[in-house]
């Protein structure tokens, strides 16, 4: 087993990589919620085209 002594500042840029990360990514989920409810309406017209051409 080999001991690795890591300095602070190795904590600090991953404290600073999580902050930035959380920071960049806090809209992500508005955004797939939007994308998610744009495709629930594409798939419901499609459903609805199919069914008028299998009446018509």
């Amino acid at each position: 087993m080999v001991d690795v002594e890591l300095d602070q500042g190795y904590y600090d840029r991953g404290i600073a990589a999580r902050r930035n990360a959380h920071t960049h990514l806090e809209d992500v989920t508005d955004i797939l919620t939007g994308i998610e409810d744009e495709a629930d309406k594409l798939l419901a017209d499609l459903l609805a085209n199919l069914v008028r051409t299998e009446r018509g």
